[in-house]
């Protein structure tokens, strides 16, 4: 009995993992026939599959790709083997059914000095049905009539090869034939499966991409080594950020030509694909030459909130590439500590190549990540270590303009402070003296006549300074002057507001060179301070919460003393301090003199 049913089963199911055989396509190549076999050929049988001798059947087949050679060309070919059971017949007869003449004619022509043994002529077709195509081979085999001495059945088997159209690479193939059961499905590799698995034919030949560099501008050439060869004349080009990411198409269709790139394009996961008469190949002509240079590198630190409502510090990372980089909080020195300190270990994120890096509009690569449960300060900062580059990235410190911002209350704060400081040596009945340095005492009955100005009583103040000041204006309008005071205004304040009260007073006191004279005591100065701090925090809910608290007439007091405050710091970041108002404070202290 043939072994072949056993060589049969020991052919690998799967053809890619081995390399392919080669064989080279002569005619003795082309067909193997079996023992038992005078003679055979094979020959084009079209696009049927009809078998037309019924004393065969195809017990088995198999087939399987190779690589063959024809002409010192090379290409990927189908060999299949057959398995065959022939049935003996009456008299000899050929494979198409034509006759005894053929028959004699095929077995005198293979074996003229074997003329006393009788021989009988078969024929067989195999099929190949492609996804978009069908082939046939009829197989011709002469057999001695002897060989059915003992039996009526012969089983004979025969190889041979034919070759894959190029353009069903990629697809598969039905192996079969009409008297039998048995077939075979190939999937046929692609061009790029084929030259990956060492097929030298045409197609897997492609242009070799070589660099140098520009000795004037430094940016870095590319060229084709071998671009005098006719098929790499007119190509295709792209280029990408990383073997991942889209491939952009440049202007670069002609292997004469040479493609430069600017310095600072440069990077390790540059890649470019060509393509054209052979397959589409990609090279990376600086992997593992160059780094990513810190300067194409952005990183940035802004404060947010989770999807559960805790705060967290969202961290962005930007370059040209993947990168694999360490990232953690610190805190920076003042003084001449410039260092940037670690936290604390759990700050620290290590990033990798692998990470849900995304590319950008700008044809970058972002990651982003956070830090939760961290709280705001000034000095806190995110510094950047990236593998392979020297030194540190950052620190990048989202809260530092923040000093900048507290700068305008604390130099309002001090110079509250400063007022209170030297409002403490004023003396009892400052108001008085304060008013009369200021329009020459000497003078005052003859130019005070027509001058405007206006009091602003301090918020919470008792009975006693309430009297103090009121007794204060009557002393002011006793000498001609026109004196404005918000606890003699209640109506018009309720009428027409705090503020539009107080800025119709400046604007008679300012058209007739009059002062507006901030009246501050303990109590005062305290008040004023907590303002400022409140403005530099921006909680006006809290303030109006305290208004609310309080009587009419300490609201109305309050919202006239807090307008005035922003009317000082107006003027006083406009440059002009002290053109409109003076301040004069109430102490519990012998009379020593007066500040203006």
């Amino acid at each position: 009995m043939s072994v072949w049913p056993l060589l049969l089963v020991s052919v690998p199911l799967c053809i890619y993992t081995r390399a392919l055989e080669r064989i080279e396509l002569r005619a003795d190549h082309a067909l193997t026939c079996g023992q038992g076999i005078i003679h055979c050929e094979v020959k084009s049988g079209g696009p049927t599959c009809i078998q037309d001798d019924e004393h065969v059947y195809v017990s088995s087949l198999d087939a399987y790709i190779v690589q063959c050679q024809k002409q010192q060309t090379w290409s990927l070919c189908l060999k299949v083997l057959v398995n065959v059971t022939v049935t003996d017949a009456d008299q000899p007869v050929t494979g198409d059914g034509s006759g005894d003449e053929e028959a004699e004619e095929m077995h005198g022509g293979a074996h003229q000095e074997d003329l006393d043994n009788m021989t009988s002529a078969f024929a067989v077709r195999v099929c190949y049905t492609y996804s978009s195509q069908s082939h046939s081979s009829m197989l011709r085999f002469t057999v001695r009539s002897s060989a059915f001495d003992d039996s009526t059945t012969l089983q004979v088997w025969m190889s041979f090869v034919v070759n894959i159209p190029k353009a069903e690479l990629g697809n598969f193939v039905l192996v079969h034939s009409s008297y039998s059961n048995s077939n075979k499905r190939v999937i046929l590799p692609s061009e790029e499966e084929a030259c990956s698995k060492g097929l030298d034919a045409i197609f897997c030949k492609a242009p070799k991409l070589h660099k140098k560099t520009d000795n004037v501008t430094g940016a870095m050439i590319l060229y084709v080594a071998n671009a005098d060869q006719e098929r790499f004349q007119e190509f295709n080009a792209c280029q990408k950020l990383d073997r991942k990411g889209p491939c952009v198409k440049v202007e670069w269709k002609n292997a004469s030509h040479e493609f430069k790139i600017s310095l600072s394009s440069v990077a390790p996961c540059l890649c470019f694909e060509i393509w054209g008469q052979f397959l589409r190949r990609e090279y990376c002509p600086f992997l593992n030459e160059t780094a990513v240079s810190g300067s194409s590198v952005s990183m940035s630190l802004a404060e947010n909130k989770t999807r559960h409502k805790q705060p967290a510090l969202v961290w962005s990372l930007s370059a040209p590439c993947r990168l694999e980089a360490q990232l953690w909080l610190c805190r920076k020195g003042s003084g001449l500590d410039s260092r940037c300190h670690a936290v604390n270990s759990r700050s620290h994120v290590h990033t990798r190549l692998n990470d849900s890096w995304k590319e950008t509009d700008h044809r970058h690569w972002q990651l982003e990540g956070e830090f939760l449960l961290v709280d705001r300060h000034p000095s806190l900062c995110m510094q950047v270590k990236v593998a392979g580059m020297d030194g540190y990235l950052g620190p990048v410190c989202p809260f530092e303009g923040e000093r900048d911002h507290w700068s305008v209350p604390l130099v309002l704060c001090a110079l509250l402070v400063c007022l209170s400081v030297l409002a403490a040596y004023a003396v009892q009945g400052t108001l008085k003296s304060c008013v009369f340095r200021w329009l020459k005492v000497d003078d005052v009955k003859p130019v005070a006549g027509g001058v405007e100005v206006l009091l602003v009583c301090p918020p919470n103040a008792d009975c006693a300074v309430a009297e103090l000041v009121c007794r204060q204006c009557s002393s002011l309008c006793a000498v001609g002057f026109s004196v404005s005071l918000d606890l003699w205004s209640r109506s018009e304040i309720s009428a027409l507001g705090p503020v539009p009260w107080l800025h119709s007073c400046l604007d008679r006191v300012q058209q007739c060179g009059g002062k507006a004279v901030l009246v501050l005591t303990q109590a005062a100065c305290e008040w004023a301070e907590e303002w400022g701090c409140r403005v530099a925090q921006r909680k006006p809910e809290e303030e109006r919460k305290r208004w609310v608290n309080r009587g009419v007439q300490s609201l109305t007091c309050s919202e006239v003393f807090d307008a005035s405050l922003s009317c000082i710091l107006a003027d006083y970041l406009l440059g002009r301090a002290g053109e409109r108002f003076i301040l004069s404070q109430l102490v519990p202290v012998p009379p020593i003199g007066l500040i203006v």
